[in-house]
Formats: C-alpha cells, structure tokens, sequence
C-alpha cells in the first residue's frame, strides 16, 4: 500500500481539496511537539463556522468553500517546520472572530448572542474553550473596522501600517503571513481583471513589510533554516507576482 502521506505531499496546495487538507494535516503535524486534541478542536471549530461561507477560487474553481483557505494556512505552517500548538490552532481559527463571530457564539455558547458585533464574546470563549494565547493570536489577526470615508489608497496604507504593527510578534508573524500568502497568491488566479488589479495593489507593498519583519524575527520564529528560506522565496515570487499583475 502507497504512503497516503506521501500522495498528499505530492499534490500542489493549490489543488487539494478540504477533506484531503485535514488528512493531510494529520499525517504532517509533529505529533511529538502539537497538542492534536487543541488542534484538532481548532479545525473542527473553524469548519463548523465556515459551513455555509464560500471563499471566491481560482478560473478553474470560481467558488470554494471558504474552509480550504485556513485549512491550506495550517498545513502550509506545518510543512515549514511551525510545530507551535497555540500558532497552528489560531491559524485555523484566524477568520472566525473577525467574519463569523455570530457562528462562534452560537456553537460555544448560544446563551451569549447578542444583536451587537459578537466579536468580544466570540474571543471570550475563544479563551475559555483554548486557552489565552490563542485567543491573542487570533485577535492579533483580525483586522479593525475601517473609516468607510477613506480612499482605497488609504485603506490600503492603513491594512499594510496594521500589519506592519502586529507582525513584529514572532508569532503573530507566522499566522499572518500564512493568511497572506494564501490570500495574495490567489489574486493571479481570479478571473476578473479590475479585482486582480485592485488585490495587487493593496498586497504589493505588504510584501517588503513581511520581508523586513522575517529579518527582525528570523531566531523568534522558531523554524528550521529550510523553513525560513522558503519563507524568503515565496515573499520574492510574491513581489514578482504582484507587481506583473499591478497598475501598468
């Protein structure tokens, strides 16, 4: 019989679906190093919230369903070397308070719903069901409100100023550049032009603040030298990427 590891690991990120994702998951997690009960509840939390959400895919798959991004985020960490219980869970529920803080509430604890945003409550059982740290890294990640009166410039200085700010937390750093990678690395595949342009433009100038913030935190991320030169190469393929696909 073929190691099932193995066909996983030969298949691109890109094209593996959400089922071959958690198998994939457990068979390249450190089980000697990950608490896979705590990682586990993670993922099983972050799908049940994210049921009914689609995430906008690639020409080939114009729709996914929204889970496979922060499942790819996980197994992406995993495979350059993240063996950090508390980084690998906030990864997989990185979305969840900023997107579905209703869904969050009504699974952990439906007699705390409220008709305001839910995101505090939502990060409070966060807490309770995990532990402190995260429920830091996942409000870490989740972008604050935006003045609606801002221009797009400005709303894209203000993500990149956002992001500057919370990557210099070595650990923050490994959740949030998963999710940007995922994130900016899909904008070639989407089939409209003016929202390929438009993502370039916000996420082109991110890219030399994750470089720089990978040189500041190189010894606190805690990954091996191929881990962290895999980070460098795809922060380079990203800006070749980005700016091909920019304003001309």
């Amino acid at each position: 019989m073929k190691d099932l590891g193995s066909i996983y690991r030969a298949t691109k990120l890109k094209d593996v679906d959400s089922a071959a994702l958690v198998f994939a998951i457990m068979h390249e997690v450190d089980t000697d190093r990950v608490d896979q009960a705590h990682l586990r509840n993670a993922l099983e939390l972050a799908t049940a919230a994210h049921l009914s959400q689609k995430r906008i895919g690639r020409t080939a798959y114009p729709v996914d369903p929204y889970i496979v991004h922060p499942l790819r985020n996980v197994l992406r960490l995993i495979m350059l070397g993240c063996s950090d219980t508390d980084v690998l869970a906030a990864t997989a529920l990185h979305d969840t308070v900023e997107d579905r803080p209703r869904e969050i509430v009504s699974i952990l604890d439906e007699s705390r719903l409220s008709d305001e945003s839910n995101q505090q409550a939502a990060l409070d059982l966060v807490t309770e069901h995990f532990n402190v740290e995260t429920s830091r890294l996942v409000a870490a990640v989740t972008n604050p409100p935006t003045d609606a009166v801002l221009s797009k410039a400005e709303k894209n200085a203000a993500y990149a100023a956002h992001v500057a700010d919370v990557i210099k937390d070595p650990k923050v750093f490994l959740v949030k550049f998963a999710d940007f990678v995922d994130n900016a690395g899909s904008v070639k595949y989407l089939e409209d032009e003016a929202k390929r342009t438009k993502l370039a433009a916000k996420y082109a100038p991110v890219v030399a603040v994750f470089a720089s913030a990978l040189h500041a935190n190189r010894d606190g991320l805690e990954l091996p030298p191929q881990g962290l030169h895999c980070i460098g190469t795809r922060l380079n393929k990203l800006t070749e990427s980005l700016t091909c696909l920019g304003p001309n």
